[in-house]
């Protein structure tokens, strides 16, 4: 629907708004100043008022459909140029010219060339996001195991950089001659599982380090019968001292309720932010010459500093000492029992020590 805004002088209102009213012409909006009177009228009305109102009519301005085909036509090159900007960045930002891969290997060259293409990463294609090209290298991967050890499909502005490992099976005899399993350090032994050889211990016996567990030397009626490496696993109780150092506060961060909306270009804020600490929320929109430009949405916090109650404080230095261990521990090793030995304070942390049962694997081997 089509309106328009038409302007009269002031002291003929009073016999412009009879004409409407006698000849059923809808006024939708009027307005006022010091000299004219305004209405705005539907198009198709314009000409039925001039047939009846011989006062000067001025059209103010266009609204609806009309407003934009004028405006249109008065900025055309200017909204052509736009739309052709437009395009030009998009293909920029979208469209692939070129699939560099870098091999010395023209076999793994070929096999990569094949794979890639499967999966629409080929020239003059459009551009695939990051999670995309993430799971067509798993893909290639895991079609090309004996072939491939190591992958990377980066995007680099208009083209795509492919960089591979070859991987080298290499066959070498594993077997080894003559082998005992020896204790790598003191404890009690707790479990025993051995393929090969014959067993030196038994349960919660102790040993010392450098005892022999599993000896590669089969015995039949007290005489040697064969020499062998003998393989197999034996788990102890091992005791450790350990000092962890714990705080006894932390600061927390308190949303206020207030948010503010910015934009970042790479990992900037183009606009200065209004809030000093603050959370974000970054929704990626698209990307300038090879840098993302995001929405971010800013929410505004403040710090609290929360003292530990000696139950969190417990909790927090248990889950310390489990994650330090961690680092010393196989998967199938674990802490048995722990027990303090003694805290001290030290300013705003706690010196926590304490003494540790570790089931631990002990075994290792010694050619003999």
């Amino acid at each position: 629907m089509n309106y328009l805004w038409l302007s009269i002088q002031k002291k003929a209102k009073d016999r412009l708004l009879m004409k409407c009213y006698k000849n059923k012409i809808a006024i939708l909006s009027s307005k006022e100043d010091d000299k004219n009177f305004f209405i705005l009228i539907k198009k198709e009305d314009l000409k039925k008022l001039q047939k009846v109102y011989y006062g000067k009519i001025k059209i103010q301005s266009q609204k609806g459909l009309l407003n934009c085909q004028n405006f249109c036509k008065r900025y055309s090159i200017f909204i052509i140029a736009l739309i052709f900007a437009i395009l030009t960045f998009f293909i920029l930002n979208h469209i692939m010219v070129d699939v560099q891969i870098i091999h010395s290997n023209k076999e793994i060259r070929t096999i990569l060339e094949s794979e890639l293409e499967k999966y629409g990463i080929k020239k003059n294609s459009f551009k695939k996001s990051y999670q995309e090209l993430q799971a067509i290298k798993e893909k290639i991967l895991q079609a090309n195991q004996e072939k491939l050890e190591w992958l990377e499909i980066e995007a680099k502005g208009m083209k795509y950089i492919v960089k591979a490992e070859e991987r080298i099976i290499t066959t070498q005899d594993k077997e080894k001659t003559k082998c005992n399993i020896i204790a790598k350090k003191e404890g009690i032994i707790k479990k025993l599982i051995y393929s090969k050889g014959e067993a030196k211990v038994q349960t919660n016996d102790t040993v010392k380090k450098g005892d022999i567990l599993i000896s590669g030397k089969v015995m039949k009626d007290e005489e040697l019968k064969k020499e062998i490496c003998a393989t197999g696993k034996v788990y102890a109780e091992v005791w450790y001292k350990a000092a962890i150092k714990v705080p006894l506060s932390k600061e927390e961060n308190i949303l206020t309720g207030k948010v503010r909306y910015n934009l970042k270009y790479d990992q900037n804020l183009i606009f200065k932010s209004r809030v000093l600490d603050y959370q974000e929320e970054i929704y990626p929109l698209f990307k300038l010459f090879d840098k993302q430009i995001s929405f971010v949405k800013q929410k505004e916090v403040i710090k609290q500093t929360k003292k530990y109650n000696e139950e969190e404080l417990s909790s927090l230095a248990s889950n310390i000492l489990k994650e330090k261990m961690k680092l010393f521990l196989e998967a199938d090793e674990q802490i048995i029992s722990q027990k303090i030995i003694s805290q001290e304070k030290d300013g705003d942390a706690l010196n926590i020590s304490y003494f540790l049962i570790v089931l631990e694997q002990i075994g290792e081997e010694q050619l003999f």
